[in-house]
This record gives structure tokens, C-alpha cells and sequence, in this order.
């Protein structure tokens, strides 16, 4: 007899090496999957543990399959963790899928495994992609499972991508395997059900092979989408800085590319908050907004995107301001404020560029602090007379208001001496013949 599972899994994609946890429902596709795992650690590859979620929605029928999952892992020897869903009075399939989630977390930090397998296959692809379709949805939402994945610090690997539901239920039926059926999946609860009960047979009926060739579109778009997306999070390692990036160098992107890179930079300063998503709309205000010499726009959760001179800053966060530092002159240890280093070193023989390096007598500086801006601050430019308010003398210089409250100032009273990355203040003029010493601000990503 032709060893159906066998041809299978080397059909099979990826599957972990070492310690690994395996979702395990009962149905035929993770009893599959369970039956390969159990080769593949006999062959010396695995070591899996199987985790079952009880989503206590079924009420005995639930029961029943986590009394089958626990017979089929004694019989193969392999642990089983069962955990109960948290469904809080959900019962989408949204809420089903997070609290499985949840589950597989809590047995990742219970065993320390961060390797997970899942048994979706290649008809699990297609009907995600067509939902996603059916719902609206660009390049990233289009992004579906791939055969490797990561997540949350977790290696994720769905080796049954390359199979479909069919070809996994002749192989278990040949093999004398019997698995669980939900009942639920039968009727038209979920919308997944809707389009792998209608539309998927009608599509078939159209075109036999429809399922695998969708599957394959899917992987192909999301193969792309994650090219693009690491391309825009390289870009945004090196034109931007927390809540603040370079448009001249977005405005240098094609127009879809740099949709996609406000996203990704919106992303990663917001909470991971459902109430704090771009939607369509606010993206295109937003790239919009990234080409024009100055504008405003509010976006969600009470933020604000600001175009200025220098470049699009998210503002309306609650920033970090860092309390004074008294400045000892004689340290010559790093002090951190901030996003910002000051290293005092000796004098290198020059008073500095006055921007980000400058040198002074060390006995300038006694008394000093570091803070940032105060109401009251004023500044003597250095070669010029009379002193200015800090505003105007920042405004002057190009710097841009949403980044103002952030500048490291070296301060006697409300005397700024040395405003970090813009200018100095009233240095005395370098004079080799007294002791030194050198001021170096670094920002510190």
C-alpha cells in the first residue's frame, strides 16, 4: 500500500528543528500535521509538544475533541498542553483565533519554546486571501500566512501550505486515520464557511484548479508585499527618528511606496491600538500632507501629523521631557539626556565646529546645567550683540516647533550658552593658552 502520509510529508514545506509547540484541534489537518511531527522526531529533527484550545463552544462535542487529542498524543507520545479559551462573551472568529493566540503565548512562556507549527493548508490560503478581498483591501491586507513566519519573537511554520484539504483527508482515510469534525463548519456562522461553502465550488465549477491557483496569487502577493515592507522599514532606519521623518528624501519614493512608508513609520509610534488604524483616507491626507511646505492634519487617538520646514512630525504623544542634569565640567563620563550624548573630552587644539562640538575653559562651565527649553530663555548668539528670545533665535535657525521641546541646552539660569545640534550662545572666544575642554553632542537611536 503507498504510504500516503509519507508522500505528503515530503511534499510537506518547512518544519522546525528541535523543541517545538504543535496547535492541535483533532481535525484532520492537525492530525496530519501531529502523525508527520511524530516522524519527523523519530527521525531525529523534532521535539514536539502539542497544544490543544478548548473553546468550550461546542459544549460536549469540545469535550470530545480534547478527549481525542489526548488519546492521539499518548498514542504517539508526544505532551500535550490543553488550555481554556478566553472568550470573554465573543464568538467570532476573530475572537476565536486571538484567544488561541493567547493560548499558544501562554504555553510558549510556560516550556520556553518559541517555535510554533500550525496545520493551515493550501485551501486555508486561498479562502483567506478571498475574504481580505471580498472585505477591501490593499497590498498589506492582501499580505496572508506564508510557510514561515515570525511574530511576536516566535517562529511560526505552516508546513501544510503545500497541501490541499482533500489530498490530507484521502491520505488519513487510506491510512485508517480518523480525525474530528466541527460541527460548526457546516453552517454559514462564519464568513470563512460562506466563501469555502459558495464561492469557492462555484469558482471550481468555473475553472477546476481555481483553489490552488489563488493559493499561489496569494503567496506570490505576499512573497511582494514583505519585500516592500522591509524596503520601507530600511528606509525609516535611515530618514527617521521617532516621531519625526526626512520628506525630502520620501518625496524621492514613488507615490505608492511612500503610502507604504508613512504607514509602516505611523506603526511604529502608535500603540498597538485597533482605534489607532490609518484607515484609506487619513493615509492619503497624510501623504498629502508630506508634500506641502507646511500643514496640519489630525489622525486617531488624538495625534497630529505636522509638516515643517525640516521634515513630518507626529505630535500630540506624550513625550518623556529629561529632568536637569547639573554639568560637571571635570567628568569626563558620557551623560545621556535624552535621545543625546554629551562626551566632554580635552581640547583637540580648535574651538569646534559650534553645532555639535565646542570648546571653552573649563571653568566656563561650573554652575551649568542641561535641561531643555523654560519659558524666560534667552540666548546671545555667539559674535553677536544684545541677546534674543530662544524662540525667535529657533526660528531663525530652521528648527521646527514639534522638535523644540526636545533640544539639550547647556543653561546658566535662563542664559542658554549652548543649544545641542543648532548653536552656541555667548562662548568667550577659544584661547589655546587656558585649560580646555571639548563638548561633543551625539544622538544616540
Amino acid at each position: 500500500m503507498t504510504d500516503r502520509i509519507g508522500t505528503l510529508l515530503a511534499k510537506a514545506g518547512e518544519f522546525p528543528r528541535g523543541k517545538c509547540l504543535a496547535g492541535f484541534s483533532g481535525g484532520a489537518d492537525s492530525l496530519l500535521m501531529m502523525l508527520m511531527l511524530a516522524r519527523e522526531r523519530d527521525a531525529g529533527h523534532a521535539e514536539p509538544e502539542a497544544v490543544h484550545v478548548n473553546h468550550g463552544l461546542r459544549g460536549e462535542e469540545s469535550d470530545g475533541d480534547e478527549d481525542f487529542c489526548r488519546r492521539i498524543c499518548e498514542a504517539l507520545g508526544i505532551p500535550l498542553h490543553v488550555l481554556r479559551a478566553e472568550l470573554s462573551g465573543r464568538e467570532d472568529e476573530n475572537a476565536c483565533r486571538e484567544a488561541r493566540f493567547c493560548c499558544f503565548r501562554e504555553a510558549a512562556e510556560k516550556t520556553g519554546i518559541r517555535q510554533l507549527v500550525l496545520a493551515h493548508n493550501r485551501d486555508d490560503l486561498a479562502e483567506t486571501f478571498l475574504m481580505r478581498l471580498l472585505r477591501g483591501a490593499g497590498a498589506e491586507g492582501l499580505d496572508c500566512m506564508s510557510g514561515h513566519d515570525r511574530r511576536d519573537g516566535y517562529e511560526i511554520y505552516r508546513p501544510l501550505l503545500t497541501c490541499g484539504r482533500e489530498e490530507i483527508r484521502s491520505a488519513l482515510r487510506e491510512s485508517g486515520n480518523a480525525w474530528r469534525e466541527d460541527s460548526l463548519n457546516g453552517t454559514d456562522a462564519y464568513l470563512r464557511n460562506r466563501v469555502r461553502g459558495k464561492l469557492i465550488p462555484l469558482m471550481e465549477e468555473m475553472n477546476p484548479g481555481a483553489t490552488g491557483r489563488i493559493a499561489k496569487t496569494a503567496e506570490i502577493l505576499t512573497g511582494e508585499n514583505r519585500m516592500m515592507q522591509a524596503e520601507a522599514e530600511n528606509f525609516l532606519r535611515l530618514h527617521s527618528s521617532g516621531g519625526q521623518i526626512d520628506t525630502d528624501a520620501l518625496q524621492q519614493m514613488a507615490g505608492p511606496m511612500q503610502v507604504r512608508i508613512l504607514r509602516a513609520w505611523w506603526k511604529q509610534n502608535m500603540p498597538e491600538r485597533e482605534e489607532h488604524t490609518l484607515n484609506a483616507r487619513q493615509t492619503e491626507e497624510l501623504a498629502r500632507l508630506a508634500g506641502m511646505p507646511r500643514g496640519k492634519i489630525n489622525l486617531p487617538g488624538g495625534w497630529n501629523a505636522v509638516k515643517g520646514r525640516n521634515g513630518l512630525y507626529l505630535t500630540g504623544m506624550e513625550k518623556e521631557i529629561p529632568e536637569a542634569i547639573p554639568l560637571d565640567p571635570e567628568s569626563r563620563e558620557d551623560i545621556r539626556f535624552g535621545k543625546t550624548v554629551l562626551r566632554i573630552t580635552e581640547s583637540e587644539g580648535n574651538p569646534g565646529n559650534g553645532v555639535t562640538e565646542q570648546e571653552a575653559p573649563e571653568e566656563f562651565f561650573r554652575g551649568c546645567v542641561i535641561r531643555t527649553r523654560q519659558n524666560g530663555d534667552r540666548i546671545r548668539p555667539f559674535g553677536m550683540n544684545g541677546s534674543r528670545k530662544l524662540q525667535d533665535y529657533l526660528t531663525d535657525r530652521g528648527v521646527d516647533e514639534p522638535v523644540r521641546d526636545g533640544i539639550p541646552l547647556i543653561c546658566r539660569g535662563n542664559e542658554v550658552l549652548f543649544a545641542a545640534g543648532i548653536g552656541a550662545g555667548a562662548i568667550p572666544p577659544w584661547d589655546g593658552a587656558k585649560k580646555n575642554i571639548r563638548l561633543k553632542w551625539t544622538v544616540n537611536r
